[in-house]
């Protein structure tokens, strides 16, 4: 009994250090390292002012590297979540576990609300915001698009182009939605969507080459999120870039590790990747075969 009692005991005064370090060291030390962050973070904001950086050049027969975000935005700049929404046309999601829209402009995931989460306990409180669109305060959105092989200048869609709707109503696990765009120089592109009834979504992209010549073009997807989100700061807790590169194994970086790398560049197949925050993530899901460059 007595050897019990000292195990009982042991465990709550070793749950007591454990609890009582991260409330007195672990989160103060979490959080003025996001403060320091935020602080250089908006100290380069007023020393220059946000351009797109130019592309590294790639070698020859390589992939190119897909588009940044060239469409960040200032303080000054920004608008209500509800006046970015509004500034392209859209299509609605209507599932039982999602709510939102899709760009026309860029064709973009960048409104979804989880229908069954919500911000307190309150059911009738608004749903959890998971995308929003750039421009709005707090940017987070799913893009794909395509780039053309080293050297060759082809007019793909961009974050810019405005996609044509086929059909109408909105998108359902019952209905999927296609888009097509045409280039003008005998590319025709088009994009189907679909979702499940829970938070997949699956996108088929498909182009057309009604030219002469035969076109190189890479697919891409990218997962974007502008600035630095509020984290909880628990030292058990991950929040940030996540991902398994295949052998590679489960990637896990902090917003601190790629502050200070900059970039972190991974070649695999069967892989996964995303940004997680302490409740939800957002993540890409290619084809396991697939042979994946992820940055």
């Amino acid at each position: 009994m007595n050897d019990q009692k000292n195990t009982i005991l042991a465990i709550v005064l070793s749950a007591i250090v454990l609890i009582g370090w991260q409330y007195f060291i672990g989160m103060p030390q979490m959080e003025r390292q996001r403060q320091e962050a935020l602080l250089r973070q908006q100290q380069a904001q007023q020393a220059k002012p946000p351009q797109a950086a130019p592309s590294p050049a790639a070698p020859a027969g390589a992939a190119p590297r897909p588009p940044g975000q060239a469409d960040v935005t200032t303080p000054a700049e920004q608008k209500s979540r509800e006046a970015a929404l509004g500034a392209s046309e859209r299509i609605p999601i209507e599932t039982p576990s999602v709510k939102g829209s899709i760009a026309l402009k860029g064709g973009r995931l960048d409104d979804i609300s989880l229908s069954r989460y919500h911000e307190t306990v309150d059911p009738n409180s608004p749903a959890i915001v998971l995308l929003s669109p750039s421009g709005s305060p707090h940017p987070f959105y799913a893009e794909f698009g395509w780039v053309g092989g080293a050297g060759a200048n082809v007019k793909a869609p961009g974050p810019d182009t405005v996609w044509q709707r086929e059909g109408a109503g909105p998108l359902t696990p019952e209905r999927p939605i296609a888009l097509v765009y045409d280039n003008g120089e005998g590319l025709k592109f088009r994009r189907t969507i679909s979702v499940d009834d829970k938070y997949l979504f699956t996108l088929r992209d498909e182009v057309a080459n009604s030219t002469a010549a035969p076109v190189t073009l890479y697919p891409y997807a990218l997962i974007s999120r502008h600035g630095l989100p509020q984290t909880s700061g628990y030292y058990i807790l991950h929040e940030g870039l996540i991902g398994v590169m295949g052998d590679q194994g489960l990637q896990e970086v902090t917003y601190k590790t790629i502050e200070d790398k900059k970039s972190l560049v991974f070649k695999a197949t069967d892989a996964w990747m995303g940004i997680t925050d302490k409740y939800w993530a957002a993540t890409l899901l290619p084809n396991t075969d697939a042979q994946v460059q992820a940055h």
